[in-house]
């Protein structure tokens, strides 16, 4: 009952409108069904029509009154044409119009043949499609001269051309990768066309329209078989045409300046080279009338280009990642219909890959309107600062997005400056792809460096990218560089022309020469080429390759840093590196672990405008050059002070790049430590480092007091049990990650000036330091761990009761690392030291392997955790541990020994305790 109100509510309400209009609800058009051999047969009706409230003058349409006529006028608009040399199957044809009141006009053409019966075969020459082709050159046959074709000779839309045998052939056809194949797959190319402040009288010119239409499918080589046309009331067209290769339609707003198109099309075809095509004839500027304002907004353009339908599995050998169309160039640039600007400005095929390089403007970013403000000049903000207004700028090759104008600095900075900076002096550096001149560009930011040879495979692209994107490669600004603006002119860069990978191979992969080589290695390596998780062949057999791999480790000096491109981040929902979507990235850190590499890390970065955070891999020849890496914010901070140039301009020389982001790339995101730890092998650290939350905490104020330790009359205080404890828990975890820290660099200033102190005369010079520095010193040696977990020796001390915890002589510990042989315990009394540097491996304190996520994110947790009760410990009961896992170093171990075998006899006592009894 309810529907039938509704109903009714809606037709009055109709009626009432219509009636106001001046319009009558039954007016109608008719129904045609038009026979294919009638070439200029048309179906015309004018319907009567009322004009509404207009916003701008248009002509032929009078100022609206209730009741007034439109003034639309039935117009004769014209046929489709068959291009000449094309030819085109006869197809059946049936429409229906609807009446319906709200339309002015109402015109339906078919496409006109008489001409095609006079034209001879050219050259070139279009096929008919899969169904029907002409029989000969000479006349006609039945049928106006059309009969089925052979299925393998035709594919729809698809230019052949005649050789000279007089056969034809199919362009393109030898690739796998379009549409063009005799197959004629079941897929299709969509263009989605949206334009605004288009001329109003444009848009409500039926014939106007039209006209532009039937252009626009000539200049495309398609085939308009037929369309239809309505005027609407008040104002406004939609028109839709029946392609041979599919259909074209659009629909328009002229009080709005707005019209959109869709244009979708079976065959190999590519639509985007329509686009100038459509914006020409689409893309009318208003013409101003008397009075009007004069900044008339320029037409905007925004367009979607989508591959359509199923090509993997009907096309034989298509291969979806040699289809620029199909991927990130696809899915990121031509598929976005909210771009204000998105326009080609190359698309190229050179040598060795495609290359094509799109400006793009994002509405939510920036807007039009700014950016031609920033042009015109004058004291606007936006010409003051241009550059924060104009497109980006962004450059696939072999459909990976390789950069973008707004993310240089965030990609380039990054890749660069992490590895360089960790290094102690980078003189010699060497750059693996980086045909766009950017990661030249940062590295020559070093005053330390003397020669960077670049090794790029593609002339070519160093020549586009150089011509379509200077901003990449200019050193114009920096101090020091002799580049009259291209940094490839600068006199410390040599570029090579050559494979990198057979390059390194050839130079490093040889085993004899070693020592003539050494000048030529290199201090840093620079990886900026394809990332080895994308589908493209070259990458996958790159990365996993030994050989490569182990002509960069011979490549590198000593202490040389190896960096590379990882491509997209990590989720924490993805499977183990080695079953899951970065199979190429577990192959390629195997490969430099079985190279030698000691010290490997990754870091991720989420402002190289790569639609999403971008991976980065960092190597260390030798560990100790991870301290490197692991440096403190102020020295990272006075490093690039020293380190880098200035610019002539005055401006920053990193535009995004500081010590800040650097403490940000020392730990890697919770993703990599979650997909790490999901290996069908679970890394040991996992059980210990990650998800602490599982583990029991017996807290320090509950479970332990402070006491005289037992251990004898020269001990000082100790740890004891308040409460009965049991096996194999952990004691204050809670305060484990509120230990104090020394820095590798901050320690060795304290040993250095405790050294200093030691000496003597120097306590004269000056007063109470010696005292000063001396506390400190036996304070952190006596209470704290020695590490070489960060590269090189630094301290931590934990900030609780648990620093007063004492060594058990001769293995009596109770407290400690988990042990699998706890009979065979190493002690203090019976260390062989014709072996010490055998046995310091298994105390010191260090990682385990070369590539751990986990260790880089809770380096400070493992530092003061990790230890349990080796059994139950009753109340009362004085808590022991090993400090033989204290040192950090075979010097600090060796000492450490001798003191514990004086104390254990009663001989001797402790640091701390020496030192209180002497203050």
């Amino acid at each position: 009952m309810s529907t039938l109100v509704a109903f009714f509510i809606g037709w009055v309400a109709r009626l009432v409108l219509l009636s106001h209009l001046g319009l009558t609800p039954y007016d109608y058009d008719y129904t045609t069904n038009i026979n294919d051999n009638d070439a200029d047969a048309m179906a015309l009706v004018a319907l009567p029509t009322s004009g509404g409230m207009s916003k701008k003058k248009i002509d032929g349409l009078e100022e609206f009154a209730p009741g007034a006529a439109s003034g639309k006028k039935s117009t004769q608009l014209p046929s489709p044409k068959i291009i000449e040399g094309k030819d085109v199957p006869f197809t059946t044809y049936a429409s229906k119009t609807f009446q319906m009141a709200g339309v002015a006009t109402s015109n339906t053409l078919h496409i006109d043949r008489s001409t095609a019966l006079l034209m001879g075969r050219s050259r070139k020459e279009f096929d008919g499609g899969p169904d029907f082709t002409t029989q000969s050159d000479e006349g006609v046959s039945d049928g106006d001269g059309w009969v089925p074709c052979d299925e393998k000779a035709c594919s729809r839309g698809k230019e052949k051309e005649r050789n000279d045998d007089g056969d034809t052939s199919a362009k393109g056809y030898d690739s796998h990768n379009d549409d063009s194949d005799g197959m004629h797959l079941p897929a299709g190319q969509h263009l989605l066309v949206d334009i605004k402040d288009v001329d109003s009288n444009f848009l409500n010119s039926e014939e106007r329209l039209a006209h532009a239409m039937i252009e626009l499918i000539n200049e495309s080589k398609l085939t308009l078989l037929s369309y239809h046309c309505h005027s609407l009331v008040p104002i406004g067209v939609s028109c839709a045409g029946v392609l041979l290769e599919s259909h074209v339609a659009f629909h328009t707003w002229p009080m709005e300046g707005v019209i959109t198109m869709d244009l979708f099309t079976c065959g190999g075809g590519l639509l985007i080279p329509t686009l100038p095509s459509i914006e020409r004839l689409f893309g009318v500027s208003s013409t101003l009338g008397e009075g009007e304002d004069p900044e008339v907004p320029r037409p905007t353009m925004l367009w979607s280009h989508k591959l359509r339908g199923f090509r993997e599995g009907f096309a034989p050998g298509y291969v979806r990642s040699k289809n620029a169309l199909d991927g990130s160039l696809g899915r990121y640039v031509l598929g976005k219909l909210d771009f204000d600007m998105k326009r080609p400005l190359l698309s190229t095929t050179t040598e060795i890959q495609n290359v094509n390089i799109y400006e793009v403007m994002e509405p939510k970013n920036r807007d039009y309107n700014s950016y031609y403000r920033s042009l015109e000049g004058g004291d606007s903000y936006e010409a003051t600062y241009p550059e924060s207004f104009g497109p980006d700028k962004i450059l696939f090759l072999d459909d990976v997005l390789q950069s973008t104008l707004y993310g240089d600095a965030a990609c380039h900075e990054s890749i660069v400056h992490p590895a360089m900076i960790a290094h102690a002096r980078p003189r010699r550096v060497a750059i693996i792809g980086g045909g766009e001149g950017a990661t030249l560009r940062e590295v020559l930011k070093h005053r330390s460096v003397e020669e960077v040879v670049i090794l790029e495979i593609d002339r070519e692209l160093v020549e586009i990218c150089a011509e379509y994107m200077p901003e990449w490669s200019d050193c114009g600004d920096i101090e020091g560089s002799d580049a009259g603006g291209s940094c490839f002119d600068d006199s410390r860069a040599r570029l090579v022309y050559a494979d990198a990978f057979k390059w390194f191979i050839d130079k490093f992969g040889k085993t004899e020469g070693e020592e003539e080589r050494a000048e030529e290695r290199f201090d840093v390596i620079i990886m900026d080429a394809l990332d080895p998780n994308t589908s493209i062949e070259i990458a996958g057999g790159l990365y996993n390759d030994t050989s490569f791999i182990d002509s960069v480790f011979s490549g590198l000096a000593g202490d040389g840093v190896f960096v590379v491109q990882l491509g997209k981040s990590k989720m924490s929902t993805d499977p183990p590196d080695e079953i899951g979507r970065f199979k190429d990235t577990a192959l390629m850190i195997d490969a430099l672990e079985e190279s030698g590499f000691e010290s490997i890390h990754t870091y991720d970065e989420g402002h190289s405008h790569f639609y999403m955070p971008w991976s980065y891999l960092v190597a260390f020849k030798e560990y100790k050059s991870r301290a490197g890496w692991h440096r403190t914010a102020p020295e990272i901070q006075i490093e690039l002070q020293k380190r880098l140039v200035k610019t002539k301009s005055g401006k920053p020389v990193l535009r995004y790049f500081d010590a800040a982001t650097m403490i940000g790339y020392q730990m890697p995101p919770k993703s990599s430590e979650t997909v790490f730890c999901r290996k069908e092998e679970k890394p040991h650290e996992c059980e210990f480092c990650v998800g602490l939350d599982e583990i029991v905490n017996f807290p320090a104020s509950e479970y332990l007091k402070v006491g005289k330790s037992e251990l004898g009359d020269l001990a000082g205080r100790g740890l004891f049990a308040a409460k009965d404890i049991p096996e194999d828990v952990t004691l204050a975890l809670a305060d484990a990650g509120k230990s104090f820290h020394f820095s590798p660099l901050s320690w060795s200033v304290v040993e250095k000036l405790y050294a200093w102190a030691d000496e003597d005369g120097n306590y004269d010079k000056i007063p109470f330091v010696e005292d000063e520095i001396i506390g400190v010193w036996t304070f952190v040696d006596g209470y704290g761990h020695g590490s070489l977990l960060l590269g090189e020796l630094h301290m931590s001390i934990e900030s609780d009761v648990m620093l007063f915890m004492n060594h058990g002589c001769n293995g009596t510990y109770n407290y400690a690392a988990t042990e699998s042989d706890s009979d065979n315990r190493l002690t203090e009394m019976n260390i062989d030291f014709k072996n010490i540097g055998e046995i310091v491996e298994n105390f010191i304190n260090k990682s385990s392997h070369p590539y751990s996520p986990v260790f880089d994110r809770n380096w400070r947790m493992i530092l003061n955790s990790g230890d349990c009760s080796l059994r139950d410990i009753k109340a009362g009961e004085e808590i022991l541990t090993d400090y033989l896992t204290f040192a950090g170093s075979i010097d600090d171990f060796r000492r450490d020994v001798m003191s514990l075998r004086r104390q254990c006899v009663g001989e001797g006592v402790g640091v701390v305790q020496s030192y209180t009894q002497a203050f």
